[in-house]
């Protein structure tokens, strides 16, 4: 059932994306993208890569039995591009490749399973939190601008609204304990002693999300500013694209503009790398503000260029990994 699933969501997306190509200009998105040349795709590389390290940098300070330095920055980073290539090719939204991080960490750095998942869902939260504080900016933006239309800004604001909700409520659970809650539940039942071994490994991590957020504010506070850089230089990223194809825009404008495609992006999680909808996003908001959907368009194709690299890149660095030795103290576990 769950690949017949995925591949629906598959063709949903190739067929939203279809439907762009086919009431698009695909001569002018084709003169766009030509436009962006050798020397602006690699400076839009260069700022992506940037990005990614700053969401590596996330990561690497809720991994709090680990020095916050260069080379932990730089172990990271691999297992993270391969985690993230998973993400971008499954139909889990951000959480498909995250088993494969925490089993990477554990085989190859000796970092237990345990410890590995808990920093994992840790850094997400930080990063969703930095995302509601890029969404909350964009929307305020939005609001005071009148090239967009009345309904774009009310989907943003609802979607902002229920968004941070999600966040806030993600948050309070760790807080509060809540899955150990229910696992008491859980354990008070029938069934309770058969699954011993997994609420016991609830109850770690939820001890793990508390000291983080009680004894280590001092790494929990950049991993935060870091997310909210991350997402600011996707604005930047839109900000050279748009220089390069000869239709410049100002900052506040590339906020507006990204802030409302990753906001797409995270509601259609299902479908795999927000296929047709992101696309569909950058075409009707620079449409709207530019005049010439088809550039849209041309800026979605050249992101899509830019994270099928990345994908790429990802593969190749599983493939390295496959040839490298475990770990010598690589618990089987925990």
């Amino acid at each position: 059932m769950s690949h017949l699933l995925r591949c629906g969501f598959i063709a949903l997306g190739v067929a939203l994306l279809a439907g762009l190509l086919w009431h698009t200009d695909l001569a002018e998105v084709g003169a766009r993208i030509k436009q962006l040349g050798i020397v602006g795709a690699g400076c839009v590389l260069a700022v992506y890569a940037l990005a990614f390290l700053l969401d590596t940098a996330v990561w690497m300070a809720t991994l709090v039995t680990r020095s916050m330095g260069v080379a932990w920055l730089f172990r990271l980073w691999e297992i993270r591009v391969v985690g993230e290539a998973v993400n971008s090719a499954t139909p889990l939204g951000s959480v498909g490749g995250e088993p494969v991080k925490a089993l990477m960490l554990r085989k190859y750095y000796g970092v237990g399973l345990r410890e590995g998942a808990s920093s994992l869902v840790l850094a997400k939260t930080a990063i969703l939190v930095g995302l509601v504080v890029f969404l909350a900016t964009g929307f305020a933006l939005t609001l005071g601008s009148q090239r967009l239309p009345p309904t774009m800004k009310l989907v943003a604001g609802l979607g902002l609204g229920a968004f941070g909700l999600a966040i806030m409520g993600l948050i309070l659970f760790q807080w509060f304990r809540l899955a150990t809650v229910a696992g008491g539940w859980l354990r008070r039942s029938r069934h309770g002693e058969r699954m011993k071994r997994w609420l016991d490994a609830i109850h770690d991590m939820d001890e793990r999300f508390v000291t983080f957020y009680t004894h280590h504010v001092d790494r929990f506070g950049p991993a935060v500013l870091f997310s909210i850089g991350n997402w600011f230089l996707g604005a930047v990223e839109l900000m050279v694209v748009m220089e390069f194809l000869g239709q410049p825009i100002a900052f506040a404008d590339a906020i507006m503009v990204e802030s409302l495609a990753q906001l797409v992006r995270a509601g259609t999680f299902f479908i795999p790398m927000s296929l047709g909808a992101q696309d569909g996003t950058f075409m009707l908001a620079l449409g709207a503000m530019t005049g010439a959907p088809a550039l849209g368009l041309a800026v979605a194709l050249i992101r899509r260029g830019r994270e099928l690299l990345w994908i790429l890149l990802g593969l190749l660095l599983f493939w390295t990994f496959s040839g490298r030795p475990a770990h010598p103290g690589a618990p089987e576990s925990a």
